[in-house]
C-alpha cells in the first residue's frame, strides 16, 4: 500500500512534464498507468525527443508536428486559426499608429498657423520703410543708433569726414559754418534737414538764415553717398555728422552720434523766427527758448561754446554800437574797451560800416575749437550780445568760469549737450523720407 502510494506520488510529480500521459491514463487503468510511468515514462520522452530534432531540420512540417503530438487531428485546426487571428490583431496594431498620427496632424497644424502669423509681423510695413534707409531694426522701433548704417552703408562716417576735411582745407570758414548750420536746422522742425530745402517761403529764405553757409559741403557728401549707398543716408544725418567732424577737424572732441534720422517734408520761413535765438536775446529769453526744446541752462552755456570757431558779420552785433555819420561808438559798457576798438576798426571802411564784413567770434582763437571762448567772455570780449550776457547771470557765469578753467570739462559737457541738441524733434521709421537731393523733397 505504501509502495502504491509512493508510485502515485511519483506519477503526480512527473505528470506535468510529459504531454502524452494524459491520453494514456484515459485508456489504461489507474493501477497499470503508474507502473508504466514509473518504469519508462521518463526514459521514453528522452528517447523520442532526440529523433524529433533530427526531423525538424529536415522538413518544416516536423515543426508543426510537435504541436500536433497530443492530438494530430484537432491541433492542425487551431494551427490555421492562429494565423487568421494574428493578421486581425496585426491590422489593429498598425491602425493604432495610423490613428495616432491622424490626431497629431491636428496638433501640428495648430503650431503651423502660429508661424504663418509670426512672419507677417516681421515683414510688414516697418521693415520696408526702414529698408530705404537701413535694414537695421532700430528704424522699425523709431529709435536712433550709433550703428544704424552698419549694414546698409558702413562707410558713411568716413565718407562725410573726408568731405568735411577736404572742404575745410580749401575754406577755413567751413567748420564754423557747419556748426552753425546744425543749430539752425535742429531748432526749427527738429533735426530733419528742413533748412536745406530751397524755394520760395522756405526756412532758407528767412533773414536769420541768409548768412548760413556750408550747404555745398552737405550736398557734396550726399552726392558721394548716393553713389556708394543709394537712397540710404538721410541729409539730416549728414548735417549732424558734418558738424561733429568740423569740431574734430578744428581740435575739438570726437563725440559719438546716433543716426537714423529721416528728412522732413516741411520747410517754412514762418517757423524760423519763433524758434531761432536772436542775437539781442537776454539770458532769460534764451533760457525760455532752450527750455521749450527740453534743454537746460548748462546746455545753453555749453552749446554757446560753439562760437569758439567761426565768424559773424558786423551787422549781427550792431546793437552794441551807436552808428552815426559812418562812425561806431560802443554803447555796451560790458565790452572790453580795447576789444570794442578792434571791432570798430574791423567794421569801418571808408567812413561807413561794412555790415557784410566778417569778424572772428572768438578773438585770437577762431580757428581752434577750445575753451578760449569762455576766457574771452570773462574778459569782456564776447562778440555777440548773446555771448556777453552769459557772464551777467550768476548761474551761467559760474558755468562760464568753470569751462574757462577746464577745457576737458567743456569737451565732456559738449559731447552730452551735442547729443541732446541733435536728437531734437527727429523723424524716424515711417516719418519723413530719405531725400535723393538735399535741397529738395523727393518728387
Amino acid at each position: 500500500m505504501l509502495a502504491h502510494l509512493a508510485l502515485l506520488a511519483l506519477a503526480a510529480s512527473q505528470s506535468p512534464l510529459p504531454v502524452l500521459p494524459p491520453s494514456q491514463s484515459a485508456s489504461r487503468p489507474p493501477s497499470s498507468a503508474p507502473a508504466a510511468r514509473a518504469s519508462s515514462p521518463a526514459p521514453a520522452p528522452r528517447q523520442s525527443r532526440p529523433p524529433a530534432p533530427v526531423t525538424k531540420p529536415s522538413s518544416p512540417p516536423t515543426a508543426a508536428a510537435p504541436a500536433g503530438k497530443p492530438s494530430p487531428s484537432p491541433r492542425p485546426a487551431p494551427v490555421s486559426p492562429p494565423p487568421r487571428p494574428s493578421p486581425a490583431p496585426a491590422t489593429p496594431v498598425p491602425a493604432a499608429p495610423r490613428l495616432a498620427p491622424k490626431p497629431s496632424p491636428p496638433a501640428s497644424p495648430a503650431p503651423r498657423p502660429a508661424p504663418k502669423q509670426s512672419p507677417p509681423p516681421a515683414s510688414p510695413a516697418p521693415p520696408q520703410p526702414s529698408s530705404n534707409s537701413t535694414p537695421s531694426t532700430s528704424s522699425t522701433l523709431g529709435q536712433l543708433s550709433p550703428s544704424f548704417y552698419a549694414q546698409s552703408c558702413p562707410g558713411v562716417e568716413l565718407a562725410v569726414r573726408d568731405v568735411v576735411r577736404s572742404a575745410s582745407l580749401l575754406d577755413p570758414s567751413i567748420p564754423g559754418k557747419l556748426v552753425r548750420l546744425v543749430f539752425h536746422d535742429c531748432f526749427v522742425e527738429g533735426c530733419d534737414a528742413s533748412v536745406l530745402i530751397q524755394g520760395n517761403g522756405t526756412e532758407r529764405t528767412d533773414p536769420a538764415n541768409l548768412s548760413l553757409g556750408g550747404f555745398n559741403v552737405i550736398d557734396a557728401a550726399k552726392r558721394l553717398l548716393e553713389v556708394v549707398c543709394p537712397a540710404t543716408v538721410s541729409c539730416s544725418d549728414i548735417i549732424v555728422l558734418a558738424a561733429r567732424d568740423a569740431v574734430v577737424f578744428t581740435g575739438g572732441p570726437a563725440v559719438p552720434v546716433t543716426l537714423g534720422r529721416r528728412d522732413g517734408l516741411v520747410s517754412l520761413a514762418s517757423n524760423v523766427r519763433r524758434n531761432i535765438i536772436d542775437t539781442g536775446f537776454s539770458v532769460d529769453a534764451m533760457a525760455a527758448s532752450f527750455t521749450a526744446k527740453g534743454l537746460t541752462l548748462d546746455d545753453l552755456v555749453t552749446l554757446s561754446g560753439g562760437h569758439t570757431i567761426g565768424s559773424a558779420h558786423c551787422n549781427t552785433f550792431r546793437e552794441r554800437f551807436q552808428v552815426a555819420n559812418g562812425s561806431m561808438t560802443p554803447v555796451d559798457g560790458s565790452m572790453n574797451t580795447d576789444y570794442a576798438n578792434e571791432l570798430i576798426r574791423a567794421c569801418s571802411a571808408n567812413g561807413t560800416v561794412a555790415a557784410g564784413t566778417a569778424v572772428d567770434c572768438d578773438a585770437g582763437s577762431a580757428s581752434v575749437f577750445d575753451n578760449r571762448y569762455f576766457a574771452n567772455l570773462l574778459d569782456g570780449r564776447g562778440l555777440l550780445r548773446t555771448d556777453a550776457v552769459l557772464v551777467q547771470n550768476a548761474t551761467t557765469r559760474a558755468k562760464v568760469a568753470e569751462f574757462a578753467q577746464s577745457q576737458d570739462g567743456f569737451f565732456a559737457s559738449w559731447a552730452e549737450s551735442y547729443a541732446r541738441l541733435t536728437t531734437l524733434g527727429v523723424k524716424t521709421g515711417a516719418d519723413g523720407e530719405i531725400r535723393r537731393t538735399c535741397s529738395s523733397v523727393n518728387g
